[in-house]
């Protein structure tokens, strides 16, 4: 039997009509269970999935040089997430935010204390392939083998054709 492959645009279409299909011939009740299906690939707890395997592959890159691993703070995530979900919805790739300014900012406003911040950011088709440039990156690599941060948090936002948005916060 031959494996066929779609383009991610034409598999996330095919999923939604399947999702759809799937509600609107659910028995009462079972629209739950199928949307939970639907959204194990695309919603908040595939997010938290791809934010938990970035976070696991900078802490191996960090291992592989013979670092400490970064602590990975929920509420920095949360933060990270956020700035990720702002790149999308605004449609810029910038280190600096027309909604919540630089990382330094953006930390500010949200209430979070530091003594050394810095950040990555990262637009491409797999979180493996962000951490990946990451590290092909000299400024980049520079924050991932850093000795000067304590904590990262991991911020993934997906577009509607399957690339991800990952921040990472680093902090001290």
């Amino acid at each position: 039997m031959r494996h066929i492959r779609f383009a991610p645009k034409r598999r996330a279409r095919m999923l939604l009509a399947a999702a759809v299909m799937a509600l609107l011939l659910s028995p009462a009740g079972a629209p739950q269970a199928e949307a939970a299906a639907f959204d194990a690939h695309y919603t908040s707890a595939s997010l938290q999935v791809q934010e938990q395997e970035a976070g696991n592959l900078l802490n191996s890159d960090r291992g592989r040089y013979n670092l400490p691993a970064l602590t990975i703070d929920p509420a920095l995530s949360r933060i990270a997430r956020i700035k990720s979900q702002d790149m999308l919805d605004r449609g810029y790739f910038s280190h600096t935010s027309p909604t919540y300014g630089d990382v330094r900012a953006m930390l500010t406003h949200f209430g979070y204390s530091y003594t050394a911040a810095s950040e990555n950011i990262a637009r491409h088709s797999t979180v493996e392939k962000a951490q990946a440039a990451f590290l092909s990156s000299p400024g980049h690599r520079r924050n991932v083998l850093s000795t000067a941060y304590t904590k990262v948090g991991v911020g993934v936002a997906v577009t509607a054709g399957g690339y991800v948005y990952v921040t990472q916060i680093f902090c001290r």
